[in-house]
């Protein structure tokens, strides 16, 4: 065990290191950190460090009357350190606002007006006796509390209680980083101000012996690690405060250098709750990096868009209009930016839907005064012949256009409805999908197989509609008994069949309206096809099947969702 001597060796070195750490970090929060609440820290530190050196002279005095004079000294570098705490800390955590001014002046008042009390110690009241003890190596002077000395030092404990309860209120409600901030701050310098109340208590074990400087080298250690480690003077805790966690759109905290300080409860399922101190490419939201860099590589201020996946584990992707706002604290000074991701999905939808509805338009007035024009000539021309010539045959040929009217009508109305977004999903199984869809159509001499188990997210009636389509688009070109086969593939499903295939160069314009090589054909099955796959957000395409004919595979991989329709 360590006797007087060594302690006493030890505690010198404490109080010199203890000194020099809180002067160190004073210059840097000075000279290097340009930020006023590094200001308000760096008096923190000086007044520290004023107390630890002023009691490394009072035990290295080669008289008592000297390491008595150093007392006092001691005493008053102790009460500014408490008034400088409390202001640190209600800038710290922005509670500067809550308080009057005249309590926050009051306080950085009260020890200048004690200064001439604790050097002149008027009527002794502030102290009523003295002495220098000895501990090793070391004077121990030492000052008996008076009643003015005793009503400083609760009323000092007192600050510094509301300052550790504003700081405990910022921690309990502070998120990710700041969180590991406020709560480096708290212990180093609660470790500080118990020491102190066990030396005024009379508990101390050697009980003139303050420690309570010795431990500034651990206050200026811990503190440096929020300084360097959670750069908590480069963001100010305002930001926090900015960062609204009733706001239901995700909300991004960034250093002005890209760096993720905070983030609401909104942004979790793109941050994920490990991503404290990690830059925007570790969000989840692959276009969010460049959506906020300019040309010049600065943060572009403003409002853009992005996609992503949908929180939550729900199926496709959302867009955000992402809003970005600088973080200005209250000395105008820019410290990050906020984003903020407003989730306008709905609206982009209802856009793309007015822009489907005009496609729609066009390409319905190109059916009517095409496609409807010729039955309607044929129509015109046999009820003149029948007319002309009183033979009634020529009304067979009027009412096969009729028919070929009605044909493109009753497609024309399907196309209308398979554009249309999905009102209700649920897991269909492809197997029992194809085998009604293959009830539905007149296919004796065709052969069927299936040859997947897959279950898909779809609606079960409009995914038939896909199937009786391809069924019989495979009937129509590859004859009645073409055998189609409907298999899984890594990405979705496909049909396929042993008919003439499509040809390259038509495969691309194959699913346009009104595309068919058949005679009896109105081109718009295919068409249906189409959009009922994007309906569902999936894609088709068109390749040659292992028996040389068609095969169509559809691919369930998550694409923007399909528009609104009113």
């Amino acid at each position: 065990m360590l006797g007087d001597d060594a302690l006493s060796i030890m505690v010198l070195l404490g109080l010199t290191g203890g000194a020099l750490g809180c002067y160190t970090f004073a210059w840097y929060s000075w000279r290097v950190t340009d930020h006023p609440i590094a200001d308000r820290f760096a008096l923190v530190m000086v007044a520290d460090g004023s107390w630890a050196l002023f009691s490394l002279f009072g035990h290295v005095s080669p008289t008592d009357a000297l390491a008595l004079a150093w007392r006092p000294p001691v005493v008053v570098a102790a009460t500014f350190a408490a008034a400088f705490w409390f202001r640190f800390v209600v800038d710290y955590t922005a509670d500067t606002d809550s308080l009057p001014t005249w309590l926050t002046r009051a306080v950085m008042t009260q020890p200048v007006l004690f200064v001439p009390l604790a050097l002149g110690n008027p009527g002794g009241l502030v102290f009523v006796g003295r002495g220098v003890d000895t501990f090793g190596y070391i004077a121990v002077p030492y000052l008996a509390f008076g009643p003015l000395m005793l009503a400083n030092s609760l009323y000092t404990f007192a600050l510094l209680l509301v300052a550790f309860a504003f700081l405990s209120r910022f921690l309990l409600r502070s998120r990710n980083l700041f969180r590991k901030q406020a709560a480096v701050i708290l212990a180093v310098n609660l470790v500080i101000v118990v020491s102190s109340m066990v030396f005024v208590g009379g508990l101390a074990p050697e009980r003139n012996l303050d420690v309570t400087p010795i431990l500034f080298a651990v206050n200026a250690l811990g503190t440096g690690v929020a300084l360097f480690r959670y750069d908590f003077l480069d963001v100010e805790p305002m930001a926090a405060h900015t960062l609204l966690e009733e706001i239901d759109d995700p909300v991004l905290v960034l250093t002005t250098t890209g760096t993720l300080v905070d983030w609401n409860r909104a942004a979790d399922d793109h941050v994920g709750t490990d991503a404290g101190h990690g830059s925007v490419e570790d969000i989840s939201i692959p276009e969010l990096s460049a959506a906020l860099t300019a040309t010049d590589g600065g943060a572009a201020l403003g409002t853009t868009t992005v996609t992503a996946p949908a929180p939550d584990g729900a199926r496709g992707r959302v867009t955000y209009d992402v809003r970005t706002t600088p973080i200005e604290d209250r000395y105008d000074i820019t410290r990050g930016l906020a984003v903020v991701l407003r989730d306008i999905t709905e609206q982009e939808q209802r856009k793309r839907a007015l822009e489907t509805q005009n496609e729609r338009l066009e390409e319905f007035t190109g059916v009517v005064s095409h496609d409807l024009r010729n039955p309607l000539q044929v129509i015109d021309s046999r009820i003149e012949l029948a007319r002309q010539t009183g033979d009634l045959d020529h009304l067979e040929g009027a009412s096969d256009a009729t028919r070929r009217m009605g044909e493109l009508l009753d497609d024309l109305l399907k196309l209308a409805r398979e554009g249309q977004v999905l009102d209700e999903t649920s897991d269909v199984a492809l197997a029992d999908c194809v085998e009604r869809a293959w009830a539905s159509i007149a296919a004796s001499a065709a052969t069927l197989s299936v040859e997947t188990d897959r279950v898909v997210v779809a609606d079960a009636v409009r995914l038939r509609q896909v199937f009786e389509n391809l069924f019989r688009n495979s009937i129509e070109h590859g004859g009645a008994d073409v055998t189609i086969t409907v298999g899984g593939t890594d990405e979705g499903f496909y049909v396929a069949d042993d008919g003439p295939g499509v040809p390259d160069d038509e495969r691309e314009a194959i699913f346009d309206l009104g595309m068919t090589s058949s005679a009896d054909g109105t081109g718009f099955g295919l068409a249906i096809v189409e959009r009922i796959v994007d309906a569902h957000g999936w894609s088709i395409d068109v390749t040659e099947s292992d028996a040389g004919g068609a095969r169509f595979e559809v691919s369930l991989a998550d694409r923007e969702l399909p528009a609104v329709d009113e």
